[in-house]
């Protein structure tokens, strides 16, 4: 089992892949569905785990990632303590604008487990971006949807001009985070 690295594999052309890693298997499937129904100029490959590493045994199929997202479900400890775990398997080379934490649940504070600062702190800590969504309607999935393929467009290097190493800017600037 190996650390997942951004630069070991040649990019694909007009292309980007993403690995959506999180506990909740229903929130990684409804995020990338909405993300294959979205309109795009781009070919997307998606690639879920529940954590991290990923086996060795096929690592000769997995193209190169251009952008890893973490799955934070706010109403379980367990997702928080896989992405905790998860985050020693990842090449810090990722943590250059190609890592985003998504914390979702968080409409129900006084039912969640995981406290939002704690998540920002996260977030903070490894320099990455933060999406807090809800996934209770098909709007909110296609939403975050939209919001994570602009980030892959960037992170795969399709957008002239514009760094994964400039995205936490420049997504701050073009789009709010929900609040919850």
């Amino acid at each position: 089992m190996a650390t997942v690295r951004p630069y070991d594999k040649m990019p694909m052309l007009n292309a980007a892949a993403v690995l959506l890693i999180g506990t909740e298997e229903s929130h990684r499937e409804q995020l990338a569905d909405a993300m294959l129904k979205e309109p795009k100029t781009f070919e997307v490959k998606i690639h879920m785990a529940q954590s991290l590493p990923l086996p060795y045994e096929r690592e000769h199929l997995r193209p190169r990632f251009d952008m890893v997202v973490f799955l934070i479900n706010l109403h379980s400890q367990l997702s928080l303590t896989t992405v905790l775990s998860s985050l020693t398997h990842l090449d810090v080379n990722f943590f250059l604008g190609k890592v985003c934490f998504l914390a979702t649940g968080g409409g129900q504070m006084k039912h969640c487990v995981v406290d939002v600062a704690t998540v920002k702190q996260l977030a903070d800590a490894h320099l990455s971006m933060l999406l807090l969504s809800e996934f209770d309607s098909e709007e909110d999935v296609a939403h975050t949807a939209q919001r994570l393929l602009q980030m892959l467009r960037i992170c795969a290097g399709l957008v002239p001009g514009i760094s994964a190493l400039y995205l936490g800017s420049f997504m701050n600037s073009t789009l709010q985070t929900d609040q919850f």
